[in-house]
């Protein structure tokens, strides 16, 4: 599926020995860390020290050994800016005539055009996000809080092909994010394994919008990793293609999903096609849904042979949540009009556990006209109740066959 990584290495350095970083927590170690990412191609972190950085730029044909701590610059005020990244001052489905756009916060490590890279170790990259989320709700500048908050690890950039690839990243720990964790869009060639995404709140209310990893591009591989956080443990979005997630704990947040969502959320615009996706040996504990695709009806875009096998749930909140009317609750953002995106040879199978609220909906249209989701196979899905009064599943023009599952989905033929 991916093509090996192989790095030349030359020079190898020691961020404290050969560059003079403290490691204290309390001396800044910017120029310190960018000076050895300048001049050499492997860098290495040694166990016990903390980095006290602000953002760092990654460069090509580089291997990082992270085994001590990168820790985000803990000043709000003097973050500094993205040259790349742009963020939107103005709600979900704003015209695009009416977008307002600020530069987004940079990432504490970040990279674009980038190839050949490996990050691993025991390490870990701390990003202080409980400062940052509080400002959630300061809506004094629009949805800039909510946004614009700075990324942990962010590499390639939202174009279909950033020029990120041939990327590893192993064995670290990402803690605490202010917004989303691991950030890949546009590349080609990931493989993530063994990663640890944490947080210190669990669920949204206390950890908003700290996505696991949240990706897109070609042949890309996530795997053998742990997420607990406060939103998406996974969100793959279209463009995409030749992507597999497997062997993942995923708790608090949500499951993992793919998204049909435009840059920026602007409305009667198309997210491209997500395709050949594969969700296997997922865990999920507490989390808000399992199995679950999102858009809005006047999103454009396509999904297209997805698979979600062999998922174990303990006390999920809505088992199945297939719904092209938002990403909240199963009634949530009826816009009216017709559904734009469309979601054909959905695969659900082997997936088995406990739900609180709902066995699950496949909302994908309002009227007889929309049959966005056609060829949906379920086979010996068999979800249990875990609290009383589990609500049964609910279907909008859902198409598809379902076979040996209780309770029995409301598929249409």
């Amino acid at each position: 599926m991916l093509t090996s990584i192989a790095l030349a290495l030359g020079r190898v350095c020691d961020v404290v020995r050969d560059f003079g970083a403290a490691g204290d927590n309390h001396t800044e170690d910017t120029a310190a860390v960018a000076a050895a990412i300048a001049q050499c191609d492997s860098v290495q972190f040694p166990a016990g020290y903390k980095f006290l950085l602000r953002p760092i730029r990654l460069r090509s044909h580089q291997q990082l050994i992270i085994d001590g701590t990168l820790v985000a610059w803990p000043y709000l005020t003097s973050w500094p800016n993205s040259t790349q990244l742009q963020c939107t001052l103005t709600p979900y489905l704003t015209p695009a005539a009416k977008l307002k756009l600020a530069p987004q916060l940079e990432s504490l490590l970040w990279g674009a055009n980038l190839t050949n890279v490996s990050i691993r170790g025991s390490g870990t990259l701390d990003g202080q996000g409980w400062r940052w989320w509080p400002k959630i709700n300061d809506t004094s500048h629009g949805a800039y809080w909510h946004t614009c908050r700075p990324h942990l690890l962010y590499l390639g950039h939202h174009h279909a092909d950033s020029g990120v690839t041939d990327l590893t990243v192993s064995g670290i720990t990402l803690k605490d994010s202010p917004f989303w964790t691991f950030t890949a869009k546009g590349v080609k060639n990931v493989h993530i394994r063994g990663v640890t995404v944490t947080t210190t709140g669990c669920g949204y209310a206390e950890s908003p919008n700290t996505d696991g990893f949240n990706v897109g591009g070609d042949n890309i591989l996530i795997e053998d990793s742990t997420v607990r956080n406060g939103d998406d443990c996974v969100a793959l979005s279209a463009p995409s293609r030749n992507v597999t997630v497997r062997n993942l704990t995923c708790s608090c947040g949500n499951g993992p999903t793919v998204s049909i969502w435009p840059r920026f959320s602007i409305p009667n615009t198309s997210a491209g096609v997500a395709r050949d996706v594969t969700f296997d040996q997922i865990t999920l504990v507490r989390t808000s849904n399992a199995v679950s695709l999102k858009s809005y009806p006047s999103f454009l875009g396509q999904a297209t042979n997805v698979s979600y096998t062999n998922m174990r749930l303990e006390e999920v909140e809505i088992g199945i949540a297939v719904n092209f009317f938002g990403q909240g609750a199963e009634d949530a953002a009826r816009a009216g009009g017709p559904v734009s995106a469309s979601a054909s040879s959905l695969r659900i199978e082997n997936v088995s556990g406990t739900v609180r609220q709902a066995y699950g909906h496949l909302n994908c249209g309002e009227t007889a006209a929309d049959e966005p989701c056609t060829g949906l196979r379920m086979h010996n899905v068999t979800l249990k109740p875990a609290a009383a009064a589990v609500k049964p599943y609910t279907c909008m023009n859902a198409h598809g066959v379902a076979t040996s599952c209780q309770p029995e989905p409301c598929l249409k033929p």
